[in-house]
């Protein structure tokens, strides 16, 4: 069976655009957060919005499994999603973790949490993602006995050549620098969220976020609560970060 790259992540981390950055590579099949059916729609567990569900899409979490390892048949996969959307049965399906390469990303909680009001000011702490994403990381960790790769988004924002090339290098692809340059427009794989991605869809490349946030903590003091309780989970994961090497300036 072929390779099944995951990246677990965390709302408004920047796993979009390193996403996007597979899709382009045209060499995976790549998945966009299949598991949030599971949580929006089939369990229905919080509101949430620009939601677009797709007609005939599986609902439940062995069909979502199902229909991606089905995909490995035929070309490696690359998917990424939230922990929070499926925790109880990821945590519960050792095999399909061990079965595919567990990567991880994170970004300082300061500016995900405003990221996230701009697009959903009535967030609440329930799908913030940081706390289940560490339980998630520190699962995968006992199970393999080794920590899994963590990137950082202030390096992936920063340097995305150095980032997603020692990305690649250590889950064992070939980085295609070509890939970091990508078409102005909406991907069919975001129909379901489009409405979250404006600024991917906007965008050629990878590089530093505009921070044009609609609010601040001043306008909502109670985001500064999430990015309290965020932010122990952040400074684990962080621990772990992969540090890509610096370019070297040519002479």
């Amino acid at each position: 069976m072929n390779p099944s790259i995951a990246l677990w992540s965390h709302p408004r981390s920047m796993s979009t655009a390193l996403e996007r950055s597979f899709i382009e590579r045209g060499d995976f099949t790549v998945f966009h957060e299949e598991f949030a059916y599971v949580y929006f729609m089939h369990e229905e567990r919080a509101a949430i919005p620009h939601k677009n569900p797709q007609p005939g899409h599986p609902l439940t979490y062995p069909d979502i499994k199902r229909m991606m390892e089905a995909a490995r048949l035929e070309h490696p996969v690359f998917h990424k999603d939230f922990p929070y959307h499926c925790l109880d049965h990821l945590l519960g399906d050792p095999e399909y973790l061990r079965g595919q390469v567990n990567t991880f990303l994170i970004r300082d909680p300061e500016e995900a949490v405003l990221s996230h009001a701009t697009v959903h000011p009535d967030v609440t702490r329930d799908v913030l993602g940081y706390q289940e994403l560490e339980r998630l990381f520190d699962f995968v960790t006992e199970l393999t006995g080794a920590p899994p790769l963590v990137l950082n988004a202030s390096d992936l924002a920063a340097r995305p050549h150095e980032t997603i090339a020692a990305y690649c290098e250590a889950i064992g692809v070939p980085f295609l620098p070509e890939a970091l340059q990508w078409s102005v427009g909406e991907r069919p794989e975001w129909t379901t969220w489009s409405g979250w991605h404006t600024d991917v869809s906007a965008s050629s490349g990878i590089g530093l976020p505009q921070r044009k946030y609609r609010f601040g903590y001043a306008d909502m003091p109670h985001l500064r609560d999430f990015v309290r309780h965020c932010r122990p989970f952040y400074e684990h994961l962080d621990q772990f970060r992969l540090r890509p090497a610096k370019k070297e300036a040519a002479i």
